[in-house]
């Protein structure tokens, strides 16, 4: 991932531009087992965005593998042991990282281990056994999830879906508003908006603006 995106410059994109676009800009990217992060969380859209980027790679030939990290979130007595609204352990401790990179990342990377792209349904805390598969010649790996950065999973690439704290407030439902002053302190001390390889204003989703993906085209 690139450090210090001193002036970020965005370019407006309809939905459907900022789909083909992102596309564009992974097979770029183009290593068998690059593991790309769509950091944001689920209730703006990221996760969405994700889906549509890895089905337009699919219908573009790519073997697409798609994870979200709710489907890793320790169980809740673990999550909770400070508390429902411990910020601390929503950053860092909501997600079993060392799971993920076990079970998901590592597989996918080397191409010929078994992995598993959910772990734990986060409203039963109960274990899905979802059977293993290897990753086919070629695949990438879209992950999408909030405090990516936080969870330290060696990424190859981020993007970062930048929300402004009243689209978050709109977005996240009334139980969840605390999740807001995470969302600070993420932004504080881990920087996404300074080291994604993508950035983008996705305040309105019908609206977006990307800086540090459009590659202009020749002629």
């Amino acid at each position: 991932m690139r450090s210090g995106n001193k002036q970020a410059r965005f370019t407006p994109l309809t939905p459907a531009r900022l789909v083909t676009e992102l596309a564009a800009w992974v097979r770029r990217l183009g290593a068998h087992g690059a593991v790309i992060g769509f950091d944001g969380p689920e209730e703006v859209g990221t996760t969405m965005l994700a889906d549509e980027v890895g089905e337009e790679l699919r219908v573009g030939g790519l073997t697409v593998i798609r994870a979200s990290t709710r489907w890793w979130w320790r169980p809740s007595a673990l999550r909770l042991e400070f508390g429902r609204q411990d910020v601390d352990m929503r950053l860092t401790g909501w997600v079993d990282a060392d799971a993920i990179v076990r079970e998901l990342i590592d597989p996918v990377r080397s191409g010929d281990q078994p992995y598993i792209t959910r772990l734990r349904d986060p409203e039963t805390d109960r274990s899905l056994r979802e059977v293993p598969r290897i990753a086919p010649p070629g695949s990438v790996l879209l992950l999408d999830g909030p405090f990516l950065l936080a969870a330290e999973l060696s990424l190859d690439a981020l993007v970062s879906v930048g929300v402004g704290r009243g689209a978050l407030d709109r977005a996240l439902e009334a139980e969840n508003n605390w999740w807001t002053t995470a969302f600070d302190r993420y932004a504080q001390e881990y920087r996404p908006a300074e080291v994604a390889d993508v950035l983008l204003s996705y305040d309105h989703a019908a609206s977006p603006a990307a800086s540090g993906l459009i590659v202009p085209r020749p002629g």
